[in-house]
């Protein structure tokens, strides 16, 4: 009888995996959006009712500062995760 392979959608831990790895992409895009954003505002002088005075969205100028960051853990947890996958993987394999 033929072995059934395993492939990565029957993986339990590959929905963890899509999760924290649209996760990452969705945190760190977003982190870059809002980055650009202040960037335009703040060239455009739209934000700047007075000479020297500027009034940015407080979550323009912290969600990228904070969204970075969880981008960065959703990665490190996908490494980790992935990593663990792969070594029961190869110990069930032999």
């Amino acid at each position: 009888m033929p072995k059934i392979a395993k492939t990565p959608a029957n993986s339990p831990s590959s929905r963890l995996e899509n999760i924290l790895a649209y996760m990452a992409a969705g945190l760190i895009g977003t982190s870059v959006i809002a980055m650009m954003a202040t960037l335009i505002i703040a060239a455009t002088g739209s934000s700047t009712p007075a000479l020297g005075q500027q009034r940015l969205p407080a979550f323009l100028v912290f969600y990228p500062q904070l969204g970075l960051v969880a981008g960065a853990a959703a990665i490190i947890a996908l490494l980790i995760a992935n990593i663990r996958r792969r070594s029961k993987e190869n110990r069930a394999g032999k």
